[in-house]
């Protein structure tokens, strides 16, 4: 067996993390060997070496998955899908902006989206201008909740308070 190059295993390696942080998936060994510029059959041995001195997991086919893979929690990539307004209403209009990248731990189970402050009246709130507010896609909010209203085509970012002993629900500015 030929004598193996330890600085190819670091190009391997640091490949397949760059892979992971940038696509959200574990590279195929095909997509090693077109980012290393490495041979099919050098890649598969190496990663072969590495999967038995414990520095990868690699299953001989498809996936190989690094130790700092493994200590980072999965991400989620959330989209900027455009503003809402604090303060008066605007015209609803989705588009998408970017996409933000959160770990998993920071984001329970769900329909995630965010959108973009405008405006100053939920600043009471912790919210400026400028900033991302996450969103989570659902048909129902409590009491006190803040919420994404639409009326009449503008859309609002409100909090929910009870408005009268009937169950009617209004949305009003946080000061």
């Amino acid at each position: 067996m030929r004598r193996k190059d330890e600085s190819k295993k670091p190009m391997i390696s640091d490949f397949i993390n760059a892979f992971y942080f940038e696509h959200d998936k574990v590279p195929s060994v095909r997509e090693i060997v077109n980012g290393t510029g490495i041979p099919l059959s050098t890649v598969h041995r190496y990663l072969v070496d590495m999967q038995e001195k414990g520095e990868l997991s690699y299953n001989g086919y498809r996936s190989a998955r690094t130790k700092e893979m493994s200590e980072v929690s999965p991400i989620h990539g959330i989209a900027v899908l455009g503003t809402v307004a604090c303060g008066p209403g605007q015209e609803e209009e989705q588009r998408f902006v970017e996409t933000i990248r959160m770990p998993e731990t920071l984001v329970e189970k769900g329909d995630y989206f965010a959108l973009i402050a405008k405006g100053e009246s939920m600043i009471g709130a912790g919210i400026f201008p400028r900033d991302y507010v996450f969103v989570k896609r659902q048909q129902t909010a409590n009491e006190g909740d803040l919420v994404i209203a639409l009326f009449d085509g503008k859309n609002n970012l409100k909090k929910l308070v009870r408005k009268h002993a009937s169950g009617f629900r209004s949305r009003l500015p946080e000061m």
